[in-house]
């Protein structure tokens, strides 16, 4: 009897972490494309609304490359420390994945906020 139980809660366990696992694969291919989306908007936005002496074509690619590399690169260095946060009882490799592309989306959804009120101003004539 003891033997059954045992194997049932093994049995529970891998089911649970099965289904943990395909939640996390689906959690961040959602993250994904949404920061894709983000990446697009914002650099259209930053080419478009940001004056200065550079050209436009100049700011695009100022702002592909850091929405490409500088953010990426800046969230999995936060998700690193994201991850140390409990979550689920989950073991740091498969919180990593998820604590960077969160801190990502949240980076890319900060810039896209700001790029409101600097288009708005942009079309007030204020900018």
């Amino acid at each position: 009897m003891k033997k059954e139980k045992m194997d049932n809660n093994e049995i529970l366990d891998e089911e649970l972490t099965g289904n943990i696992d395909e939640k996390l694969k689906t959690d961040a291919k959602r993250y994904l494309v949404r920061i894709l989306v983000l990446i697009v908007i914002n650099t259209i936005l930053f080419g478009l609304l940001i004056k200065g002496p550079r050209s436009t074509a100049d700011n695009f690619l100022a702002a592909l490359n850091a929405n490409l590399l500088g953010f990426n690169i800046l969230g999995f260095l936060l998700g690193a420390l994201v991850a140390l946060f409990p979550f689920k009882n989950l073991p740091y490799k498969k919180k990593y994945l998820r604590a960077s592309l969160l801190t990502i989306l949240t980076i890319q959804i900060i810039f896209a906020v700001v790029f409101i009120p600097i288009g708005l101003m942009t079309l007030m004539g204020w900018y």
